[in-house]
């Protein structure tokens, strides 16, 4: 294989594939992938993710808006069911703060409910101290398969992968980019390093402020067909965030958003180890508000994991050392659903040399200088 390319990306997980996708037949294009994805050792396992509008703002709304349009193109493109527009429910207590910032943003979409009018679509059981908001546009998509999709369209388009290959650095050399892995060092014009919680391993070098996270979700065994007209739903209440679909294969996905306990490095990453605290937690939910499957078995726990910054937002920006090299870690737990718009979004950074997205920089980490 020739070692010199236009392009190469390192992590072909849920961002990486899709630049992958978009990059190649533009160019010369290398993938470059520390197992062979999709895979269970990141963040993109556990067949379902949610894709919304609702609960953003700022920075996040145009590429929020613009990703439900490409979900909607990639699914018409397909026989494969891909994107579910099943509609989302948004519910929690009026004075807990982070419900309160949801609320308030500007979503056309975003219509108020009255608790009869949820109990008789969905299997909710409302409170009158909570209140429920419902997006029309909000839904879930397939996140293995779509990574899948995303690599095969790159290789027709002359894309090249290397699998169970690990990255180790890269050096910049006159006009090139050497990239060190430990099957051997491949040259580029341009570089993506979209890692994932191996992003852990340049904290120092970048001065990140990235934490990662070992996230349990719960599948629960049931068949209610009621929970078939379930939407996707995120309730916030008292700082503590619990989400999940509507029944798909006989089983109700539901998770702790940001519940789990931290890693100190990538590779103490122990995926076999069930928290039953989770389980117990969710249980505690359904109770009060779908005791419909309060009974439920539970037929799997499976884990991902969380590569979070401390203010939650993504991290996409050039190299300090230069500008045809892009970090891409789009993360903190709600990154999925944008990955189908990071290609559109780097190839603009690299013909500009600009980085638009102020919440996105690698400057907000930085220490101040006294």
């Amino acid at each position: 294989m020739d070692t010199l390319f236009d392009l190469i990306i390192v992590g072909l997980g849920s961002h990486g594939s899709n630049c992958f996708s978009h990059f190649s037949g533009k160019m010369k294009v290398l993938g470059i992938e520390q197992y062979v994805s999709p895979h269970t050792k990141g963040s993109h396992n556990g067949e379902t993710r949610i894709v919304r509008e609702m609960g953003y703002s700022g920075e996040y709304v145009d590429i929020a808006r613009r990703s439900l349009e490409l979900w909607q193109k990639l699914q018409d493109s397909t026989s494969e069911q891909i994107y579910v527009n099943s509609g989302g429910i948004l519910f929690g207590h009026p004075t807990d703060s982070q419900f309160r910032d949801y609320t308030q943003f500007n979503n056309p979409n975003l219509q108020q409910l009255k608790h009869q009018e949820v109990e008789s679509r969905f299997p909710i059981k409302t409170s009158q101290e909570q209140q429920f908001y419902f997006d029309k546009s909000a839904g879930f998509v397939r996140p293995e398969l779509v990574i899948s999709i995303f690599i095969n369209q790159g290789i027709q388009k002359g894309g090249k992968v290397i699998n169970n290959c690990r990255y180790i650095n890269h050096i910049y050399k006159d006009d090139e980019i050497h990239v060190y892995t430990d099957l051997g060092v491949f040259r580029s014009k341009k570089l993506i390093l979209s890692l994932g919680m191996g992003i852990k391993r340049l904290q120092n070098s970048y001065q990140l402020d990235v934490a990662i996270y070992k996230q349990q979700v719960v599948f629960f065994k049931t068949d209610n067909k009621n929970f078939d007209r379930l939407p996707v739903f995120m309730s916030e209440n008292n700082s503590q965030e619990v989400y999940g679909f509507p029944r798909v294969n006989g089983e109700v996905k539901i998770g702790l958003h940001h519940f789990g306990p931290s890693l100190e490095h990538p590779d103490l990453y122990d995926q076999t180890k069930s928290e039953q605290g989770t389980v117990n937690q969710i249980r505690q939910f359904l109770v009060k508000y779908m005791p419909e499957l309060k009974d439920a078995a539970v037929s799997r726990v499976e884990t991902c994991i969380y590569t979070s910054t401390r203010d939650h937002n993504f991290t996409i920006d050039f190299d300090p050392r230069s500008k045809n090299t892009i970090i891409l870690s789009a993360c903190s737990g709600h990154g999925f659903k944008f990955c189908i718009v990071m290609g559109e979004i780097l190839e603009e950074m690299f013909n500009t040399g600009v980085q638009k997205y102020k919440s996105f920089q690698l400057s907000r980490f930085q220490k101040p200088k006294f």
